[in-house]
């Protein structure tokens, strides 16, 4: 017959003889199958993706040149006003003389075909104006009084600011629509006048139809989102014009694809793969699929230029459908990998797991709350699992006895240096139990330990939520401390915190006491700061971290100074020195109890009483 110890024996020797090498060489050589097969799925994607890319890279620099024509049209305007408004600016020329001045406007307008009409409106807003005459050839110039014309027209006090491109403006006169480039004239810091360059945008038209044709493309230039700039429609003028919609509506064009460019049915982006900020994305558009290319560009007036191009893509979308296909299949593959792979990650890592979160907890001192491992089927985890459950029992054991505080700081002290003591500021707090003595005559054994360790729990709690450290338990009394292993500027404040809670713990447990027919406990407490030498004390087989100095026994004499000071029946008793009151905060109220000699010292000390809430309760209010 086979006793239970045997039983377990021999069960615990079966648990782990599935080594783990084994498991995860299966596993490992499985992922490397499925992963050479998502690679050669991912080849195939890459090589249709090729084919999309470069029908892509080839649009984007069919748009890349349209934006090049495009700054190269207007460029012009802007160098030419900025030079001619530096010549009247430096008084290189004498805008006063209107011959010199128009054989200047002349000249500079010849040597820019794209600009129509080149302006010099002075202060007075009289304007000198050179225009090209497209039907003669010939360059003719005239004076205008700016101010009587209608308020439509170019407002000087606009420009004082700096040089700018003015929206598009519809000539009735001329039947056409213009780009207005203005730049301020100033001379001495003074604003004297404006020169200004009228481009028109049928030579913008005429460009994007030509470089369509060889690109295979309609290209266009579209004002903001909503209006057209340049299209090949626009070459030979376009009906509806006006003064208040110098451009046709994007909305209402006579393009139905361009028409259709934003609206958001059937439509599919495309990622911005290039330096230029080019965007793209295709459409579905009366049973055929359209591939948009195009860049905004800015600095051309109040709203940016869309420059970009349409193509027909039907050949595109099969590319790219059959790389849909391939990239649906890689994912699936991919999925079922991850979940094969998580499947069997679970089953070995489990355990690594359970064992990384317990040694935290054990690494944060929270061994209270780790749980035992169980077995696994694993050998070498079964056999880690039987060594860790035999660690844990033991450090809870060593919590019992060891300062919390302490032990964390050695744990942590990745240098492997010892705790050696030396002298610092430390707060030390004493608590001892008024007449314990009657309380615990007539208890059992058992008794007293559950009474004294029940009210310990309610001092270290208090203790420890203020970061203190408990040197040791005397009997019914508590010696604690802050400041030392770590740093704690405020070591005084802490402690003080600490004994107040203490207090309304106490407060409150009396009264369950009372409930019970229980006599209530009463406390004193005793706090002060000071130098004291804290750090390892003893003989070389046996040392304890603790703190020894007069620092000690002044906290030791204010706790027992509480005797003369607090009337009998007071609850929680809190005595204070004049070094630990000099060191709190205005959120601490204290109460002078003037100087005091202390047991067993000559020098007088000046004490301070700590309130409780509400101060000083007897027990019996």
């Amino acid at each position: 017959m086979v006793n239970k110890r045997t039983y377990l024996r021999m069960l615990s020797r079966w648990y782990g003889q599935v080594p783990i090498t084994i498991t995860l060489a299966t596993a490992i050589g499985t992922l490397v199958l499925v992963a050479v097969g998502v690679v050669f799925g991912v080849g195939v994607w890459l090589a249709q993706k090729n084919t999309f890319d470069l029908l892509k890279f080839n649009a984007e620099q069919s748009v890349a040149a349209d934006v090049s024509q495009f700054t190269k049209h207007l460029r012009p305007a802007e160098d030419l006003t900025r030079f001619l408004a530096r010549q009247i600016g430096d008084a290189n020329v004498d805008a006063s003389n209107t011959t010199i001045l128009n054989s200047l406007l002349t000249g500079a307008l010849a040597g820019a075909q794209q600009i129509e009409a080149i302006l010099y409106i002075d202060i007075d807003q009289k304007a000198h104006i050179a225009r090209r005459n497209r039907e003669t050839g010939k360059v003719e110039t005239t004076e205008i009084d700016q101010s009587e014309r209608p308020p439509d027209q170019v407002n000087l006090e606009d420009l004082r600011s700096g040089p700018r491109w003015g929206a598009p403006v519809w000539r009735e006169r001329f039947q056409k629509t213009y780009l207005n480039r203005f730049h301020p004239v100033t001379r001495d810091g003074e604003f004297i006048g404006a020169v200004g360059a009228v481009t028109s945008i049928e030579g913008l038209s005429n460009f994007i139809d030509q470089h369509g044709v060889r690109t295979e493309g309609k290209s266009f230039i579209l004002y903001g989102r909503n209006e057209v700039l340049a299209h090949w429609s626009l070459i030979d003028g376009y009906p509806g014009r006006t003064t208040e919609h110098p451009l046709p509506l994007l909305a209402s064009f006579a393009d139905p694809v361009l028409a259709s460019i934003w609206q958001p049915a059937g439509r599919r982006e495309m990622p911005q793969t290039n330096p230029q900020m080019i965007s793209s994305h295709f459409m579905e558009l009366f049973n055929e699929h359209y591939a948009f290319v195009y860049r905004s560009v800015e600095g051309f007036g109040p709203e940016p230029m869309i420059i970009g191009a349409y193509f027909q893509a039907n050949d595109s979308i099969k590319e790219i459908q059959r790389m849909s296909a391939a990239l649906i299949a890689g994912i699936v593959t991919l999925l079922v990998s991850l979940l094969a792979a998580i499947f069997l990650g679970h089953r070995i890592a489990q355990p690594i797991v359970r064992f990384s979160s317990a040694a935290g907890q054990i690494r944060d001192l929270d061994v209270s709350r780790v749980d035992q491992l169980p077995g696994s089927v694993f050998r070498e985890l079964n056999d880690q699992s039987i060594a860790f459950n035999s660690m844990l029992r033991a450090l809870r054991w060593f919590e019992l006895y060891v300062p919390k505080k302490l032990v964390e700081r050695l744990i942590r002290n990745t240098r492997d240096e010892k705790t050696s003591s030396a002298a610092r500021e430390v707060t030390v707090m004493f608590t001892d139990i008024v007449g314990f003595s009657s309380i615990s005559e007539g208890m059992s054994a058992s008794d007293v330990a559950t009474f004294v360790n029940h009210h310990f729990s309610l001092v270290a709690d208090c203790i420890e939520s203020e970061q203190g450290t408990i040197d040791k338990f005397i009997g019914d009394a508590v010696m604690a401390f802050w400041g030392a292993p770590e740093l704690q500027q405020d070591s005084a404040e802490r402690a003080c915190r600490a004994a107040l809670a203490i207090a309304r713990s106490l407060h409150a447990d009396n009264k369950q006491r009372e409930a019970r027919g229980d006599e209530p406990v009463y406390l004193r407490i005793g706090i002060h700061t000071g130098k004291a030498t804290v750090g390892n004390i003893g003989s070389p087989g046996r040392i304890n971290y603790t703190l020894i100095g007069d620092t000690v026994n002044i906290g030791q004499r204010l706790e027992q100074l509480g005797k003369q000071l607090y009337p009998a029946g007071t609850e929680v008793a809190i005595l204070i020195s004049a070094e630990t009151q000099s060191r709190l905060g205005t959120d601490f109220t204290t109460v002078s109890a003037g100087q005091q000699k202390l047991k067993g010292r000559k020098e007088i000390v000046e004490v301070y009483k700590l309130p409780v809430f509400p101060p000083d309760t007897p027990a019996n209010d």
